[in-house]
């Protein structure tokens, strides 16, 4: 009977130890947080289109804050999943999210979400191609897309005609408007 006891009890000390060793593991890096400042598009596509550009530039942290701004909105990615905080990078044509959360609002977890980035108007969408915790590759069919409403954003008049993402900054390129759409634009 003592020896199950004994058993029983080391058992219990490599389970919390495991439990324990589990819960650091998960645990973000570093921290992040939710804190954005806006972007001023409407002006920026008003003033592309005084200097008839079919381009709109945004950088690395021009990205970071859009999307930021549109998660602080809503933090509960998914069930019993809120985002406490994220960095976005823009690297290799792709969207890479460095992502801390809250597990059943208890588990802090850092992970790692890398997204295709594509223009389903009037929203840019984010959809994951790769999820990590740490060294280990999670399924990315199970994750979200991110949609940002970017086209509420844009003068009525623009449309947007792609996106693309290249040296470290994303290009949403327009149609070229008509004359008249042009000048509305302007005025």
């Amino acid at each position: 009977m003592r020896k199950w006891f004994i058993a029983l009890f080391v058992l219990l000390i490599l389970a919390a130890g495991a439990g324990i060793g589990a819960f650091f593991y998960v645990s973000p890096e570093e921290e992040l947080n939710l804190r954005y400042d806006e972007v001023p598009l409407k002006s920026r596509a008003i003033e592309m289109a005084k200097r008839l550009s079919p381009e709109l530039v945004l950088t690395e942290k021009d990205v970071n804050n859009l999307a930021k701004a549109q998660l602080a909105d809503n933090p509960n990615y998914m069930k019993n999943i809120k985002i406490t905080g994220v960095r976005f990078k823009l690297a290799d044509g792709q969207l890479i999210a460095d992502v801390n959360l809250k597990a059943m609002e208890r588990i802090p977890v850092g992970m790692q979400l890398t997204y295709e980035v594509k223009w389903m108007s009037p929203n840019l969408v984010a959809t994951v191609t790769r999820a990590k915790l740490k060294d280990i590759d999670l399924p990315a069919d199970s994750f979200n897309d991110v949609v940002i409403p970017l086209g509420s954003e844009l003068p009525d008049l623009l449309k947007v005609q792609g996106i693309r993402i290249e040296d470290g900054q994303m290009i949403i390129e327009f149609k070229k408007p008509s004359l008249s759409d042009l000048r509305r634009i302007l005025q």
